[in-house]
């Protein structure tokens, strides 16, 4: 990792270091002193720029979020047809899971911090990732939070499953998503 020391470190220095040591090492490696080893300074010189762990962990988990938001954006970018955009978010939200494992578990550890300063421009542009597809797929506005967290669940626990290397049958897992969120997707549309 990149160590800047120094007056000339900043908080961002500070969550991007821990976000590239998540990345390497998994959640359980982010601490306040591991952090500071990794920039090459004191952990109390750490505390100028985050007051505690659990603040640490969650302004890293903010930026895991913003990253995960970015590359949702860049999937879906130039896909006109709604029910296609939430096959690729769902797509992509599983390749992001597998190349991000550890910032996922930090995310999913993390307790939402929805009056947290950096909460809502994030929560709102990865709720309108799914919110204007299912809208122009006829799902009533009463039902899209819930459709939403039918998806996030059913993406969540598969990944969760496939990263555990729990699917141990010779089927392909590939097919088994794609039947999963084909069948999510129609149930969610036509349930409306």
């Amino acid at each position: 990792m990149g160590r800047r020391k120094g007056p000339s470190l900043t908080r961002e220095d500070v969550v991007q270091a821990a976000l590239t040591l998540v990345r390497l090492e998994g959640a359980d490696a982010l601490g306040v002193a591991r952090v500071a080893r990794e920039l090459g300074i004191r952990p109390p010189s750490l505390y100028n720029h985050v007051a505690s762990g659990p603040e640490l962990a969650v302004a890293t988990s903010f930026a895991a979020q913003r990253l995960l938001v970015d590359d949702l954006t860049d999937a879906v970018r130039g896909v006109d047809d709604p029910r296609a955009q939430l096959e690729t978010l769902c797509r992509a939200i599983r390749r992001w899971v597998h190349a991000n494992e550890g910032l996922y578990a930090l995310m999913a550890r993390v307790e939402p911090q929805p009056d947290h300063p950096d909460a809502g421009a994030t929560d709102r542009a990865l709720l309108d990732l799914f919110l204007r597809p299912l809208g122009q797929l006829g799902v009533p506005v009463d039902r899209r939070v819930h459709a939403i967290r039918a998806l996030r669940s059913a993406v969540h626990g598969f990944v969760l499953l496939e990263s555990a290397r729990q699917f141990q049958l010779a089927a392909d897992s590939e097919v088994s998503f794609e039947l999963l969120i084909d069948a999510v997707i129609r149930g969610l549309v036509n349930a409306g």
